[in-house]
């Protein structure tokens, strides 16, 4: 029961930071970019868990853990040089932070199926997933407003992914 609410916790974190992540700046019509940020992360999340329930169900999880934190760092290393005050985050050309987000859920995914909970729960967590990108969104938005004239409120989304990484490398 305890790795339901954790996993719980780890996506609703990573659905924040992701919709953090696409509200900061966007060129793209954002209903529309964030349920293909959706699509591709918790496809690549899907995937994960069947690919891990079927053929790594011996990987230790020790081993997912240290792998999610090193991309955890790699995505806010990444982001950080990518960011553009006019594009944001996600620039209109290059697929670099795609493969990234998707190696992220991927590996995401087999410590799922490695804690041993059921595929089903996919059905549970899709609309939990959706509901936290639309925090991260409406976070940013506040903060803006909150911290009108500051460029710190850029970097949050970096920040959850930090917090993520080491949240995951200190409970293992």
């Amino acid at each position: 029961m305890g790795g339901f609410f954790f996993m719980l916790f780890i996506i609703g974190l990573t659905g924040i930071a992701l919709g953090s992540l696409a509200s900061v700046k966007v060129w793209y019509p954002l209903p529309i970019f964030l349920f293909i940020i959706a699509g591709v992360c918790f496809g690549s999340f899907w995937f994960g868990v069947l690919i891990g329930a079927a053929f790594f169900s011996w990987l230790p999880i020790f081993l997912t853990k240290i792998l999610l934190f090193f991309l955890s760092l790699l995505l806010v290393i990444f982001f950080f040089k990518q960011f553009h005050p006019s594009y944001g985050y996600f620039p209109m050309k290059g697929f670099i932070h795609w493969v990234l987000l998707s190696v992220f859920f991927f590996i995401l995914g087999i410590e799922f199926a490695a804690i041993g909970l059921s595929a089903w729960l996919l059905l549970f967590f899709f609309p939990f997933f959706l509901f936290a990108i639309v925090i991260g969104l409406w976070i940013i938005y506040k903060l803006k407003i909150l911290f009108k004239f500051s460029s710190v409120v850029i970097y949050f989304p970096l920040l959850i992914f930090v917090f993520l990484g080491v949240f995951k490398l200190l409970l293992i």
